[in-house]
């Protein structure tokens, strides 16, 4: 994938200022004005000059009109490009219509955010994790409240979990868990604290409630529910290696009733292992561990 400019996408995707807009009201006014003082002249002249002024700014609105329409009309076509692929975990063939989305100003606030949190998707899962955290903070900082300053939040911190800024990444986890309400919400909030928890080392705090966890990672995240499987799969692995090391304990960890391998295979229906690694490399110890499910019709294989 070509080397991609993420602080110039952010900026050339912005709408344009009111300013500009500004600019075109004084034109139009200034347009009006010569037209009051043309039509106070009855000569032949002024008539054939208001003539021509009328029809510049008929051809004028027609331009506008169609380029407006023709701008829409792309942004929605790879927009549309762009999701399918990011879907599809088609990482690295997003950008292209990703480029051509975010290259200039989008004025739909829903679309050019959307195709941000694509790109740092992109970024994310082509290893230039720098960039997805430019990006995320980009969306954080323009969107402080809400849903998409939220979204980014939670990307943000997985990033920075992978870049080892574990203090960081667990401020923010802190702060989403008392803030976020809507489900699918926590449901991702919920990845990144089991993410930290692995990070850390933390596989029993990981286990707590991992039925409670596995349902709402279920309702809330649709096939992405696998990273929560795969996750808590991970953490009890760790748990059976501890506790088999460990003779004076006796008992097996309790993880309500699942363990590392029905937890992969779970998530393995879902998602491809090989997207699940990509996701998180971590989960490289299940997959060279354990057999994947064969995907559902329909899901993403990888």
């Amino acid at each position: 994938m070509a080397e991609v400019n993420f602080t110039d996408l952010i900026g050339s995707s912005r709408p344009r200022r009111r300013l500009t807009k500004i600019g075109t009201f004084i034109l139009i006014g200034f347009i009006l004005l010569i037209w009051s003082l043309l039509t106070s002249a009855e000569t032949e002249q002024g008539q054939l000059i208001r003539m021509l002024l009328s029809l510049a700014i008929l051809v004028g609105l027609g331009i506008s009109v169609i380029s407006s329409v023709t701008r829409r009309k792309c942004l929605a076509k790879c927009s549309q490009q762009a999701s399918d692929l990011c879907l599809q975990e088609k990482w690295s063939q997003a950008i292209e219509p990703l480029r051509r989305l975010l290259g200039k100003p989008v004025p739909l606030a829903q679309i050019r955010y959307q195709g941000l949190l694509e790109l740092a998707g992109v970024a994310e899962h082509t290893g230039q994790l720098k960039g997805a955290t430019e990006i995320y903070e980009a969306i954080a900082r323009e969107q402080p409240h809400g849903l998409l300053g939220s979204l980014a939040l939670v990307g943000k911190a997985i990033v920075l979990l992978k870049l080892d800024q574990l203090a960081d990444a667990d401020s923010i986890i802190r702060r989403l868990e008392v803030s976020v309400e809507s489900r699918s919400l926590k449901s991702l909030v919920l990845l990144g604290r089991l993410y930290q928890q692995i990070k850390t080392g933390h596989y029993s705090d990981a286990l707590t409630e991992s039925s409670n966890k596995c349902e709402l990672a279920r309702i809330g995240m649709s096939s992405k529910a696998a990273y929560v499987y795969a996750l808590l799969g991970l953490a009890y692995r760790h748990q059976e290696m501890s506790a088999s090391s460990d003779e004076s304990t006796g008992n097996s960890p309790e993880a309500d009733g699942d363990n590392a391998e029905v937890l992969w295979q779970q998530a393995t229906i879902l998602l491809g292992p090989d997207i699940l690694v990509e996701k998180f490399p971590e989960l490289s110890e299940l997959e060279e561990s354990y057999p994947s499910a064969p995907p559902l019709p329909g899901t993403t294989e990888g």
